[in-house]
């Protein structure tokens, strides 16, 4: 049975490779206390040979796993590794899969799959095929998710296929919206589908020894309307928290767009809302305050 996440909650979902030998201590103990999500791998992060190996470990972790406050996904490399997921004994105790390369060309695979089990787990569309370079499968996407009952969670952006297709390979001092083609790629994806109601997560930062670099780069991400992130190191966890904390200025803005006694125009400390334009934006800030709470004021 589904629980009832917000893909806000997520924060920074930690990639585990299925074959790690800690799996296990990370998925169903307290490791990392402020790991709010983390997904495991049988996809770009093994070899094709190691894929027995994977599903034997993620057996072993299942029989053992209870569910906690932390969210567990798995990543299928296919539609066929989903089959046999499926198949494993107590499976129905994660909250879903992070569905790579969901393309044009997969989606009604995934989609025919999930539905022949019950349709009872979150999904998390990877969008890192190269329909992302084409507006109208990306559409096409959209319109299939929008009709489908399946439970799509959030979309995830896969930054690193992305520049594949490009031929490039980002640098740790690199600003990935200021990359002329890959800033396109992003915006259209945030064009398409956020109107829709959808939430996209912000692509990875694949640098582990540079904080500073780091922190802006989530900043950057939440000021883009980018929410949740692939990390990939356990020193890339309280950051991103710290920084999904609000301001008390923001949090003041957003109690007041759903105050009725509230003018339809609010001036809060020099910048101006509007109920009927910024409601949405509210939404995210109180969702932001309920799991990470108020930055701290100097």
């Amino acid at each position: 049975m589904l629980r009832d996440l917000s893909p806000i909650q997520l924060g920074g979902s930690l990639y585990i490779p299925a074959t790690h030998k800690n799996v296990q201590k990370v998925c169903n103990e307290d490791r990392f206390p402020s790991l709010r999500s983390c997904i495991i791998d049988t996809e770009d992060a093994i070899s094709e040979d190691e894929l027995e190996e994977a599903l034997i470990n993620i057996q072993a972790m299942l029989k053992e796993y209870t569910p906690s406050s932390l969210s567990v996904f798995i990543r299928p490399r296919n539609p066929y590794i989903l089959q046999r997921l499926l198949e494993l004994e107590k499976i129905e105790h994660i909250d879903g899969f992070s569905l790579p390369k969901f393309s044009t060309e997969v989606m009604h695979e995934y989609a025919d799959i999930l539905t022949r089990h019950d349709n009872a787990f979150y999904i998390m569309p990877v969008l890192e095929s190269r329909d992302l370079f084409s507006p109208s499968k990306l559409e096409e996407i959209r319109s299939f998710l929008l009709e489908s009952n399946l439970h799509v969670l959030t979309l995830r952006l896969g930054g690193e296929d992305m520049m594949q297709y490009l031929g490039l390979k980002r640098r740790c001092e690199d600003n990935i919206y200021r990359l002329v083609a890959p800033a396109q790629v992003i915006a259209t994806v945030l064009n398409t589908f956020k109107p829709f109601g959808f939430n996209i997560t912000a692509t990875v930062f694949n640098c582990i020894d540079h904080p500073d670099r780091y922190m802006e780069n989530v900043h950057e991400d939440l000021r883009q309307g980018l929410i949740g992130k692939t990390i990939i190191h356990p020193e890339q966890i309280e950051p991103i928290n710290e920084a999904y904390k609000v301001s008390h200025t923001e949090y003041d803005m957003a109690l007041k767009m759903f105050d009725t006694q509230s003018k339809a125009i609010i001036v809060h400390k020099g910048q101006m809302g509007e109920k009927f334009a910024h409601t949405t934006w509210a939404k995210v800030i109180l969702e932001r305050y309920r799991y990470y709470g108020l930055k701290r004021e100097d």
